[in-house]
């Protein structure tokens, strides 16, 4: 067999070196590095803060409100705090509507005044807004949707990427990631929410345009499609049955996901673990598409 070839045809490392999974940098330690999370005050966005605080990120929370709304328990502290108190990360918020030019503008200088770097992008705010058929949907109400979460995104992108093409990658790693929240209904019709799945199916594809013009420069795009998420503001509704029994017996896997199963997706694709990833959507709904 000619040397540096393996069985699979693949290259093999030059025999003096040597590869030790024990002396490679933990995937997950992402001490240093900044996040820009919006939607984070609640539901995944701070599940999402908590996991990349956890792994040393700092947060820069972007949220209309910084605080949670009801449902929660009045003696929870707020994402931005949380983060800062428990796990000892540098963490900023700004109020403001991530679907306005002007709040990005305040964001990244925030990013930027903790050290200098914009290292992960998570586009998770979103609203389900108008529920009916779409032919009673006003203007107004589809272009909020359309604003929240398709718009928001783009500017977030927008503002952030000089900043990612500027900076040094880090050794072996990205020089920024793009994770955005989308949702298992990109992939198929839901009743009476014509325009949020218009959006989050645009933003399926964002994510692989973004993977084309960006990927060269060593930023990786993700998307993160969950299913039926239980939080704190649904928990009343998913506990009626008759909400969402076809929900439960279209599921292989008949349960509804939680916000700190979110949270983990996200750090994995936020960390080293998952570099070869870009372009990716990823689908976690228990098997509800594919059933």
């Amino acid at each position: 067999m000619p040397a540096g070839i393996n069985l699979l045809g693949l290259l093999s490392p030059p025999q003096s070196a040597t590869l030790s999974i024990c002396t490679m940098p933990a995937p997950y330690d992402l001490t240093g590095r900044t996040a820009i999370i919006t939607g984070s005050s609640s539901g995944n966005g701070r599940a999402i803060a908590i996991a990349l605080a956890e792994a040393g990120v700092n947060i820069v929370g972007v949220d209309l409100n910084p605080h949670q709304p009801k449902g929660f328990e009045e003696d929870q502290p707020q994402t931005i705090d949380l983060v800062r108190d428990i796990y000892k990360v540098q963490s900023a918020f700004v109020q403001g509507d991530a679907a306005k030019e002007e709040t990005w503008e305040k964001v990244v200088a925030a990013a930027l005044q903790l050290n200098g770097r914009i290292d992960i992008l998570v586009n998770n705010a979103g609203i389900l807004g108008k529920v009916g058929p779409l032919h009673e949907c006003t203007l107004a109400q589809w272009n909020r949707i359309m604003d929240v979460n398709l718009t928001a995104v783009f500017l977030g992108v927008k503002a952030v990427m000089p900043t990612m093409l500027a900076q040094e990658a880090r050794p072996g790693s990205t020089r920024g990631t793009v994770i955005t929240i989308a949702s298992n209904a990109a992939h198929h019709g839901a009743p009476d929410k014509a325009p949020y799945c218009t959006t989050k199916g645009a933003l399926v594809s964002l994510n692989k345009a973004l993977a084309v013009d960006y990927g060269r420069q060593g930023i990786k795009s993700i998307t993160v499609s969950p299913g039926i998420i239980a939080t704190a503001l649904n928990a009343q509704e998913l506990a009626d049955p008759s909400k969402c029994v076809n929900y439960r017996s279209q599921t292989p896997w008949p349960r509804f996901g939680r916000v700190d199963e979110v949270g983990s997706a996200v750090l994995f694709f936020a960390s080293d673990a998952s570099d070869y990833c870009n372009g990716t959507d990823f689908n976690m709904d228990a098997g509800y598409i594919v059933a």
